[in-house]
């Protein structure tokens, strides 16, 4: 067998791709068959990771000017832009966080994760009024841009303007809109009273399944590549934001810590769990136990669980 690199670059570039076997849209792999001089071979494509040595990283930041840097879009704090493929860094999807504050920074830093159970006395004395803090102080306003149509109205998939069960519809900033495989949207909800799920109740229930219809119609109306049943539809827990909203994401895509099991409630199962309470259409998920888990570095850990879970040590 060959060991000359020039034959085996020869034998390479010989490869004639028949079709894809298989992509991963999490680690940007993509499984490729063909043939190469009539006989069958396979050919997987990988995304390097990036060379995190400092002075690298240095000359990437100063040297954005020589690919092509495309703004995609601007939401207060939140800029996006693609970068084009160039020899040193290829295509870059790159979001600008300016001005970046602590929680940011917080959010952002690798860090160790905790499982912590959410009591109705909890929620009550502890976290209610943490999230109440959190809803101020403009926190939320790149959200409002969006419903009042200052901010990503060039980016709209889909809107309801009902003002009790509308929404709007449009790309998350983690989808390159381009690969259906990773397609990734967000449904913000045109209501502002409705901060997370623990706020939904008995009575949300017509209003809940009136958005797991509307959002794949939306989505397969827009992108002809998609079919309903290839949609997954959830919310997060704790979310990012307190401003109810869902995540409609190709089933395809392995989404990460977003997706998993202590993060992430589809919103069929979100339905079914409200309507199997006892209890009035008042009754709703304020009362219930809650189970996920937290980044080290998070507020609520920091602030509220860090020593609750210590206490549990003794």
């Amino acid at each position: 067998m060959s060991t000359n690199p020039a034959e085996e670059e020869a034998k390479l570039r010989k490869f004639n791709f028949t079709r894809i076997l298989n992509q991963d849209t999490r680690t940007k792999t993509v499984n490729l068959l063909g043939e190469i001089e009539s006989t069958p071979a396979i050919l997987i494509a990988e995304k390097t990771a990036f060379n995190v040595v400092g002075p690298h990283l240095t000359k990437f930041s100063h040297d954005l000017h020589l690919p092509k840097v495309s703004l995609t879009g601007r939401n207060d704090i939140y800029h996006w832009f693609l970068a084009s493929q160039s020899s040193d860094y290829g295509e870059v999807k790159l979001t600008l966080i300016f001005p970046a504050t602590e929680t940011h920074i917080r959010k952002y830093t690798h860090q160790q994760l905790r499982m912590v159970v959410e009591t109705p006395e909890i929620y009550k004395g502890l976290v209610k009024p943490y999230v109440e803090g959190k809803r101020g102080n403009g926190r939320l306003d790149w959200v409002y841009n969006i419903l009042e149509h200052k901010a990503e109205k060039e980016s709209i998939i889909a809107e309801d303007t009902d003002d009790e069960e509308g929404f709007i519809l449009l790309p998350d900033l983690k989808w390159d809109r381009k690969t259906m495989a990773s397609m990734y949207t967000m449904a913000v909800v045109r209501r502002r009273d409705i901060t997370s799920i623990r706020d939904l109740k008995k009575k949300h229930v017509p209003w809940l399944k009136h958005l797991r219809r509307r959002i794949p119609e939306a989505i397969c109306q827009k992108y002809s590549d998609i079919e309903p049943d290839q949609i997954k539809i959830y919310t997060h827990y704790q979310p990012s934001y307190y401003h109810f909203h869902l995540h409609a994401v190709s089933i395809s895509h392995d989404g990460g810590l977003g997706q998993t099991t202590g993060k992430a409630t589809l919103l069929g199962n979100l339905i079914s769990w409200l309507e199997s309470l006892g209890g009035d259409e008042e009754t709703g998920l304020e009362g219930v136990e809650l189970t996920y888990f937290l980044g080290e570095e998070s507020e609520l850990w920091q602030g509220v669980f860090k020593e609750i879970n210590g206490k549990g040590k003794g």
